[in-house]
């Protein structure tokens, strides 16, 4: 415990008179991974066309402007210096510079960057699944791994898929979820409880208008989309399937006219979801005087507003309640319902107040 300054009735300082301070906490953003598996059928030629002209603009840059600390891990063919009119320059994808390491496309190999990473492999109509997990721990092609694109993981991120076919996956969702699960569970969870969400821009029927999402909740949609002039396989069952299980959302592939709208929706529901840390250490005071914890506030202020409201102390996680947190060794931990309220909000704001009397709450 620290012990009150002065004569033992001011929050801050050591005179008379009582002054009320406050210091930002630090709120961290959890990381997240972000694996992309696009297909590289004959059928995907404008889907992956749209793809490339907008997953720097309208997915990359809405990520890196909202300060989530993102990795994106692209499961797809890599597009080289090939005859423009050839199906394997047309129907592969390369990424360049802000994103990766590339200046230019089409280029020999990927290169890798912090935020980027390719595993450069054919993904065909139907055998995603099973491309995600042969070459979970499989070396690619150009050597950028050794390990497969698990290596590319990092412990404690959150795990977001991001699927994009016109097809509909050979292996059963319960072998898949069960096969992903077993690789690392820390990774992913378990089969009962899977612990990664996973968004789709399949062959669904557009709603109106035909970007707006399924959401987790609505059921499967049997009927296909037709925009665009595009002609797909079926509505994607299966990966629907998927994404309503982990709380993925659904989109329709034939849209592609319209992807900037498409990646904007998921990396802005990539951002909204990334969680905040509930707990943190008391920041230290400027003025560098010790300080009472039993009058600890911390003023919570939702994105977008100008007025903070103040979260009370309760002595120990066992009475927590609404709009409240204690404080152990320490260090600020927010009770339950107001960690859930918090991590809803990305843009939130925590401020922890030294405060002249006490903001125990008492029973």
């Amino acid at each position: 415990m620290i012990l009150p300054g002065g004569d033992g009735t001011a929050g801050v300082g050591s005179g008379p008179t009582c002054a009320t301070a406050s210091a930002a906490a630090t709120l961290i953003k959890e990381p997240v991974d972000i694996i992309l598996v696009l297909d590289n059928s004959g059928s995907m030629e404008d889907e992956l066309d749209a793809v490339e002209k907008n997953i720097n603009v309208n997915f990359a840059n809405i990520l890196q402007q909202s300060g989530v600390d993102y990795r994106a891990i692209l499961i797809s063919r890599h597009r080289k210096a090939a005859r423009a009119d050839s199906e394997e320059a047309s129907t592969s994808i390369c990424v360049s510079s802000p994103l990766s390491g590339l200046a230019a496309c089409p280029a020999e190999a990927p290169v890798n960057s912090d935020r980027f990473f390719q595993y450069s492999v054919k993904v065909e109509s139907t055998d995603s699944f099973d491309r995600i997990l042969s070459t979970y721990n499989t070396k690619d092609k150009f050597k950028l791994t050794e390990l497969g694109w698990s290596e590319w993981l990092r412990p404690g991120a959150k795990k977001v898929f991001l699927e994009m076919t016109d097809d509909n996956p050979a292996l059963a969702v319960d072998t898949f979820v069960q096969k992903l699960t077993a690789l690392v569970p820390a990774n992913f969870g378990t089969v009962e409880k899977p612990n990664f969400v996973f968004h789709s821009i399949i062959g669904i029927k557009e709603k109106s208008p035909a970007t707006t999402p399924y959401e987790p909740a609505e059921p499967i949609e049997t009927a296909v989309c037709t925009s665009g002039g595009d002609t797909v396989a079926n509505a994607g069952a299966g990966f629907q399937e998927l994404s309503r299980r982990t709380g993925g959302l659904r989109f329709p592939i034939c849209a592609f006219s319209a992807y900037d709208t498409v990646f904007s929706e998921i990396a802005s529901d990539v951002v909204t979801k990334s969680r905040l840390a509930c707990d943190f250490d008391i920041p230290t005071p400027s003025d560098g005087q010790t300080i009472d914890l039993s009058k600890v506030a911390v003023a919570y202020t939702q994105g977008g507003a100008t007025a903070a409201s103040k979260f009370g102390q309760v002595l120990t996680s066992a009475d927590c309640q609404a709009d409240a947190f204690y404080i152990e060794n320490n260090h600020i931990y927010l009770c339950p319902d107001t960690c859930t309220a918090v991590k809803a909000d990305g843009a939130a704001k925590v401020d922890v107040l030294f405060t002249c009397e006490s903001t125990i709450i008492l029973k």
